[in-house]
């Protein structure tokens, strides 16, 4: 007889065994894709970063700058531009205004040199020809295109306007608010007007189209600084 049933005690069965709870699966962790960076936006002037001057070593844009401020064109300096394209400005400058009484309308981004020349036909061409005709001072310049990465129309070459290396303008502004659209001018005095700094701007710039030159330039002048053999240019 063993020990518990001599005391009477029964024997404490013992506990079963609690079975293993069901493992459940680690779900799988996932490496989230990466989330594709935006296509760069391409400057138009409007949206230009601005950025550093150019390095101390690239005298002929900092000179160009100095003559910039000289005839009190205001301006900033942009990031440079680069296109697969092949359109680019190694130093472009946004221009807001063209001396201290001309503004430019929008702001248009360009290289420095055509900058400058824009500036000075202002000074020289533009604001002494609307004084005499208007006798009242010109205000504004309104342009259509500065830097744009497209080809020439009809052609897969490049268009000056590619490089910053161009612009296009369709009015002039006096004090009075008085627009004189390049393609609808008002009476002989404003074809006059216009007449007088097209043929003046042939030489500043080397290349001057408008209206009569082709159905594109219906509108508006177009002036770039295009090298040709010879210094030589085109003037329509």
């Amino acid at each position: 007889m063993s020990a518990a049933s001599a005391s009477g005690i029964a024997a404490a069965p013992l506990p079963e065994t609690a079975p293993a709870p069901a493992l459940r699966p680690v779900p799988e962790t996932r490496t989230a894709a990466p989330i594709p960076a935006p296509a760069p936006r391409r400057a138009t002037g409007d949206d230009a970063q601005p950025a550093p001057p150019p390095a101390e070593a690239d005298a002929t844009e900092r000179d160009c700058r100095k003559r910039l401020r000289t005839l009190g064109v205001s301006f900033r300096d942009a990031a440079p531009v680069r296109d697969p394209a092949g359109c680019r400005i190694d130093h472009p400058v946004l221009v807001r205004t063209l001396s201290p009484q001309v503004g430019l309308r929008p702001p248009a981004l360009l290289n420095c040199a055509i900058a400058e020349t824009a500036a000075r036909f202002v000074r020289d061409v533009a604001a002494p020809v609307a004084a005499r005709r208007f006798a009242q001072p010109l205000a504004a310049l309104h342009r259509v295109s500065g830097y744009v990465c497209r080809p020439r129309n009809g052609s897969a070459k490049l268009s000056e306007h590619a490089f910053g290396n161009a612009i296009d303008l369709s009015a002039f502004e006096l004090a009075d608010g008085t627009r004189i659209e390049v393609g609808k001018p008002a009476g002989d005095g404003e074809r006059q007007f216009l007449r007088g700094v097209r043929d003046r701007a042939c030489g500043p710039f080397k290349t001057v189209l408008g209206p009569g030159a082709d159905a594109d330039h219906a509108t508006h002048f177009h002036f770039d600084l295009a090298e040709r053999r010879g210094g030589a240019t085109f003037c329509q």
